[in-house]
């Protein structure tokens, strides 16, 4: 046993004490696997190879919940299909990512339902996601799930993936995307096989929770090979009234042509979800009335509909021993609709000292415009509370896209170029009435009726360069990206006037990467780059309607920069005989650092510059698998230790040209909200003949939060927790009536029961009492299910 195996070992029995088993780290792998366009000739050398690994590279292989490329110039993991098709049904696409180093989930309901993430020290909106290379987060807002209030929007589930790549820190430009500073994270779809066969699932468990699934493979029927698959699932959720059901239908296609070296391909995914939000609740609250209170739904609710997807249509081909190509068409679509609702009975007072969720306003001030939306609350209900207490709120995207990209494999360097440009489309609006169904008409009882634009354009090379018989490898690369941004709002209760806002932004974005196998188990890699985020359609919309020294109403240029980093990096990793580790650090520095403002009064969220800040980190990834008469073990474990704080002092008010709010100021030094400084996950896969098992725990220290206006940290924080996973699969061979096998599978999430949240920010009560709202997250839960293959 070597230095490094020892050092791994005593980080496991370390952590332990810290927490008790464990989670995710790697195994090696070099090059991406070529795509199935590559000669024939190669896949069977690939074949051939495969029969080569040893036993314990095999464990690896399967039990592996992550691992490390060792030939990458930059910070690197992957997530296998093994770890995809053994997660629990509880576990989101987001969860899923929480296994590498730097990642936290805040996944407080059943089925992805206002899922959050953040990367490194990086929120979402701040590191890009793709699915086949095409960007996934929302062109206006930046994030992937859960933005723009979109809180059952759900882009992506573990039906429609195979594989994940996790790009951290500022990565090279052909996989990077837009908005990628803390870096990017790549699925890869599911691929259809070249024989026939199917499965179908059902399960449940705790919440009652039901799930069902049907995949199909055709084989190559007319020299098309085709997979479709349906995953459903209902719950009723663990907060009280937050209960939904989703329901996920994927398709991929192939058709290979020219002797397969060419292949024509298309992916779709069609999701549609509808359920209640789970809102935060005051931690007074659920210390009086229990862990898993919600508010009544006569109290307050809010009911989310939603569908969308995401289509690819595309060519691929390897031409010659020199030049392969790839291009896309896509086109992605969002349609968002929720209606909220709070009672006026139990809004905040002197004998029920909380905000509730969705409160009316007891205001009807738009009647003072010169030609303002014309409804009356008070004359239509009676008063201004009971005629502003229903809210009709509608989120809708559609996107057309093309990325075309080349690559030429030349005897000492591989040099990529390639591009992408695609047009959105953006209706946002929200609705007031003292009624549901309500009437949603523009210029009588619309808040605000928004119509937005948005082309984002890249186009980017990058040459990875051999020397020294192939045991040092550089890549440059340089990134061109550029948007052009339109805003159009409607008059309504927050537009005095209609108006519209535009704006162009570009920038480049150059990196570098090198990395050095002195050996071959050892490679020591290092760097550099530097990139920009564009302000989302917040720092827009805020601009219409602003009153002017003399008290008029005016439409005021942009004032929002974009958010530039910094990045520098480098680490080591190791591989031999079953171990694998990697160690790296890392700096991020920013300029004109995205602050989010919420103006109590109106509730609109808008963007703002707010000064310097650092983001800096140091993460340790390590695995071992073992061959023994017991069977095979996978044992990993992560660390990864992440700062992030202002490095220059400013003021809300000064940043965002707003009236003064509460806990406004920042100084240099000060940590930003929603970053624990350490995450860590230990853990054991176990397989023996049929049966496979594994335990995992993720930590997390504790993480301030901020206030919920003023968008800066506050005082308070989430506490620190651990939690504890478990699975058990049992695969029995069949083989007769058309069966292959059947797995049982039994899944118990959050094993020691720990009361934790990931999510919360500070308030004051009627009084002006300081408190903290969260969400919890799923308590003790078991499920099973049953899976027969044919």
């Amino acid at each position: 046993m070597d230095v490094f195996r020892i050092a791994f070992y005593c980080l496991a029995l370390g952590g332990a004490g810290v927490m008790a088993a464990a989670v995710p780290s790697a195994h090696a792998q070099g090059k991406p696997a070529q795509s199935s366009q590559k000669k024939s000739a190669k896949q069977d050398s690939k074949k051939d190879q495969a029969q080569t690994l040893s036993t314990v590279q095999v464990i690896a292989k399967e039990l592996s919940l992550t691992r490390i490329p060792m030939g990458a110039a930059y910070s690197e993991s992957v997530i296998g299909p093994s770890a995809i098709r053994f997660a629990s049904p509880m576990l989101s696409v987001q969860n899923l990512l929480e296994r590498t180093p730097s990642i936290n989930v805040r996944s407080p309901a059943a089925n992805s339902v206002r899922t959050n993430i953040t990367f490194r020290a990086f929120s979402s909106g701040q590191f890009s996601e793709t699915f086949d290379g095409v960007p996934i987060n929302d062109p206006f807002n930046g994030g992937t799930t859960n933005t723009a209030s979109t809180r059952n929007n759900i882009p992506l589930t573990l039906n429609d993936i195979n594989s994940v790549n996790i790009y951290r820190g500022i990565n090279n430009p052909a996989v990077t995307s837009y908005n990628s500073l803390g870096g990017t994270v790549a699925f890869k779809p599911r691929e259809p096989d070249e024989e026939a066969s199917a499965s179908a699932t059902l399960g449940g468990g705790s919440f009652n929770t039901w799930f069902y699934g049907l995949t199909a493979n055709t084989g190559e029927v007319g020299g098309v090979r085709n997979l479709i698959s349906l995953d459903h699932n209902t719950s009723s959720g663990w907060q009280k009234n937050s209960g939904n059901r989703n329901t996920n239908v994927y398709y991929a296609g192939t058709l290979p042509y020219a002797d397969d070296n060419g292949e024509l391909y298309a992916y779709a995914i069609y999701n549609t979800n509808r359920g209640f939000t789970p809102h935060t609740v005051p931690l007074p609250l659920i210390q009086q009335y229990g862990y898993n209170y919600g508010w009544p739904l006569d109290w307050t609710n809010s009911y989310n509909k939603d569908h969308g997807g995401t289509y690819i249509v595309g060519d691929r081909m390897q031409y010659n021993d020199v030049l392969s190509f790839n291009v896309r068409v896509y086109a992605r679509n969002v349609d968002y609709n929720r209606v909220s609702y709070s009672n006026p009975a139990f809004a905040q007072s002197a004998t029920q000292p909380y905000t509730i969720p969705n409160q009316a306003g007891d205001y009807s001030f738009w009647l003072n415009y010169p030609n303002g939306p014309t409804y009356d609350p008070a004359a239509t209900f009676g008063s201004n509370v009971l005629g502003n207490d229903y809210h009709t709120y509608i989120y809708a995207t559609q996107q057309y896209g093309i990325m075309p990209h080349v690559t030429l494999d030349l005897p000492r360097n591989e040099v990529k170029f390639g591009a992408d440009f695609s047009h959105t489309k953006l209706h946002s609006a929200e609705y007031w009435y003292g009624a549901n169904p309500m009437p949603l008409k523009t210029g009588y009882n619309n808040a605000w009726d928004e119509h937005d634009g948005r082309s984002l354009g890249s186009a980017f090379v990058q040459d990875e360069v051999s020397f020294f018989d192939d045991t040092v490898h550089v890549t440059p690369g340089v990134k061109y990206l550029f948007a052009r941004t339109s805003d159009f709002d409607n008059i309504g209760f927050f537009y005095p006037i209609s108006g519209s806002v535009s704006d162009s932004e570009h920038y480049t974005s150059p990196t570098i990467g090198l990395n050095w196998r002195p050996t071959h188990d050892l490679s020591v890699y290092a760097s550099w780059g530097k990139t920009a985020k564009f302000p989302g359609i917040a720092a827009y919309y805020n601009n219409v309607g602003q009153s002017d020294a003399s008290g008029n109403s005016v439409v005021v240029p942009l004032h929002v920069s974009p958010e530039y980093v910094r990045d520098i990096e480098a680490g080591v990793r190791y591989e031999r005989e079953g171990f694998v580790g990697a160690l790296n650090a890392y700096r991020e520095n920013f300029a004109n650092t995205f602050i989010q403002v919420t103006d109590p009064n109106t509730q609109l969220t808008t963007t703002s510059n707010g000064g310097t800040s650092r983001y800096e980190g140091v993460e340790l990834d390590l695995q071992d698998s073992l061959d023994t008469r017991f069977g095979g073990f996978s044992i990993f474990g992560n660390i990864a230790e992440n700062k992030a704080y202002f490095t220059s002092a400013f003021t809300i008010a000064n940043a965002a040209g707003a009236s003064a709010l509460a806990g406004q100021s920042v100084v240099a030094g000060q940590p930003l909200a929603g970053v624990p400084k350490h995450l860590a996950n230990l853990g054991i896969g176990w397989k023996w003949h049929g049966w496979r098992a594994n335990v995992t725990e993720h930590y997390s220290s504790s993480q301030y939060v901020n206030e919920y206006n003023a968008g800066v940290p506050t005082a308070e924080t989430i506490p620190s927790y651990a939690v504890m996973n478990f699975t058990l699969r049992d695969t029995i061979d069949i083989g007769k009536h058309g069966i292959k096998d059947l797995k049982l599978a039994l899944y118990v999430d959050n094993v020691l029961n720990r009361h934790y949240y990931t999510f919360g920010y500070g308030d004051t009560t009627f009084g002006g009492s300081p408190f903290v709202r969260a969400i919890y997250e799923e308590p003790r839960a078991y499920f099973c299910s049953a899976t027969v293959d044919f």
